[in-house]
């Protein structure tokens, strides 16, 4: 108990760093298809902070798992 499950200054670094990679798959699936509609960037918003959210709770607990040893 006790641990953090929202470290901020590590989830908005991650959330930047994923907005990029979901905006060029955006230009590219626009380039590949032509168009896409609300829905998809819809879940591709949704999708992106879900994984950010995920991926900074892997940074952060691999750093801590790293500094025990």
């Amino acid at each position: 108990m006790g641990e953090p499950i929202f470290i901020p200054s590590v989830f908005f670094k991650v959330l930047a760093v994923a907005f990029v990679v979901a905006v060029a798959g955006i230009v590219g699936v626009i380039l590949i298809a032509g168009s896409i509609t609300t829905l998809d960037l819809a879940g591709i918003l949704i999708s992106m902070i879900i994984i950010a959210y995920i991926v900074h709770l892997w940074i952060y607990y691999g750093r801590r798992s790293r500094e025990e040893e």
